[in-house]
């Protein structure tokens, strides 16, 4: 891997919220509401860091009907180094307590009727 984009992923996730965010999306593609809801963050908050991880091109953004998805882009999660800092953090407490919280958020619940996400 060229060594500016070994930085640029690096710089993302150097933020704990976002490395959360990656964490979380390697599971499955959630919704910002899903995404709020594990991680326990305000939704303004969440759409910044969502932005910068879009921008430095590790998660993509999709339409699902009333919803917009977020995943990890294929290069995210072919980028060794990224595989490399999610494995080391697996185990963090935070990170184990998001991937519970994210396991229960259903967006029929978080983002139903009258809500979006």
């Amino acid at each position: 891997m060229p060594l500016p984009e070994t930085i640029r992923i690096l710089n993302a996730a150097a933020e704990p919220s976002r490395l959360r965010i990656l964490a979380a999306l390697r599971a499955r593609r959630m919704c910002v509401c899903e995404l709020c809801a594990a991680l326990g963050l305000k939704q303004s908050v969440m759409s910044q860091h969502l932005r910068v991880l879009r921008d430095a091109g590790l998660v993509l953004d999709s339409k699902n009907g009333l919803w917009v998805d977020y995943e990890l882009t294929a290069a995210a999660r072919k980028a060794k180094v990224l595989k490399a800092i999610l494995a080391e953090a697996a185990q963090d407490q935070a990170i184990v307590a998001d991937r519970r919280a994210a396991a229960k958020a259903d967006r029929a619940v978080l983002c139903g009727p009258g809500k979006r996400g």
